[in-house]
């Protein structure tokens, strides 16, 4: 009873209008500026573990050009970033790994669709360089980028 009241919780949350950002963290590339381009494709969760593995995390893009900066550093490829809706999937929010929201002009038309309800992770699509839901189990290529929060939080 007591996981189901704070799961309910957790989904009030996530699924609320107020998104936190710290300000002028996302200008053009700058959250951005360090990523590595994985080349061989995996499933999400096997992506994010993998950034993991080299202590950094799946890009998070959070600019138009820092979307168009992963095509043109990694190549025209289907790349999965940091975003999933596991916990906001009621609302059909997709969440950054920050708990902060993907924002909306990222999104191609018409997405997320979660096509056959079965749609909770998020990549970059290789042919409009816009964000498209995908299911978690297809094999994209893994985008991996420098965690700056724990900097962030010491200044």
């Amino acid at each position: 009873m007591r996981s189901f009241i704070l799961l309910s919780l957790a989904v009030i949350f996530l699924c609320s209008e107020t998104t936190i950002v710290k300000a002028g963290r996302h200008n053009e590339i700058q959250s951005m500026r360090n990523i590595f381009c994985v080349n061989a494709t995996m499933s999400w969760v096997n992506a994010r573990q993998f950034c993991e593995g080299r202590s950094q995390i799946l890009a998070m893009p959070r600019t138009i050009a820092e979307v168009e900066h992963v095509h043109e550093t990694c190549g025209r490829k289907p790349h999965w970033i940091g975003a999933h809706q596991f916990f906001a999937r009621s609302c059909n929010k997709f969440m950054y790994m920050d708990n902060t929201e993907v924002p909306r002009n990222l999104w191609a038309d018409q997405q997320p669709n979660n096509w056959r309800d079965s749609e909770d992770c998020a990549g970059i699509h290789e042919h409009d360089s816009r964000v498209h839901d995908y299911e978690c189990h297809l094999k994209l290529y893994p985008v991996c980028m420098d965690d700056d929060t724990l900097v962030d939080e010491e200044l």
